[in-house]
């Protein structure tokens, strides 16, 4: 069966790594605030596999899952999350930092989230400033907080004609 060579190939974490690529493909294409819950489920998932956590890792995933589920909730209550819950759900329990804390000694948890953190928010804010949308490096996909920002976006219509679209105005000629 492919499921066994899975098994084979990622062992006992196969349920964090299926859990990280759910997170990571919401990520890159849905809201974040979904992302942080499938990221926190990982990374409690893959304590499971410890025979002993360290104590503050254990918090880190303990606070991690409140954090988790305080944005799943305000997800399906078409709530709005506020700066408390961003920046620490955005940088600390984003895909790449949860990957990095499983995939890191239990002993060097916190360099891996150290690292990773800053990478992920430091990135995201480049790329984002150079007008790349790679990923949700905050609650918003950077093109919408453009469009949000700047109320003008191009939209491409399935002949592949280019058409700037003025929120107020409409489609300009």
């Amino acid at each position: 069966m492919l499921i066994d060579a899975f098994v084979r190939i990622f062992g006992p974490n196969l349920p964090v790594f299926g859990l990280l690529v759910v997170g990571i493909t919401v990520e890159k294409y849905y809201v974040s605030r979904v992302t942080v819950f499938t990221n926190v489920l990982a990374l409690n998932v893959s304590f499971l596999s410890l025979e002993e956590a360290p104590r503050l890792l254990v918090w880190y995933g303990d606070i991690g899952l409140l954090l988790g589920t305080y944005g799943m909730a305000a997800y399906l209550l078409s709530m709005k999350t506020w700066r408390l819950y961003n920046v620490p759900a955005f940088t600390m329990y984003a895909s790449l930092p949860v990957a990095a804390v499983v995939l890191a000694a239990p002993s060097d948890w916190w360099i891996a989230l150290l690292v990773a953190g800053v990478v992920n928010f430091v990135g995201g804010m480049l790329l984002e400033s150079e007008g790349v949308a790679m990923a949700h490096w905050r609650p918003r996909h950077g093109e919408v907080s453009r469009f949000i920002r700047t109320k003008t976006m191009e939209f491409v219509d399935p002949y592949g004609v280019h058409q700037k679209v003025d929120l107020e105005i409409g489609f300009e000629p």
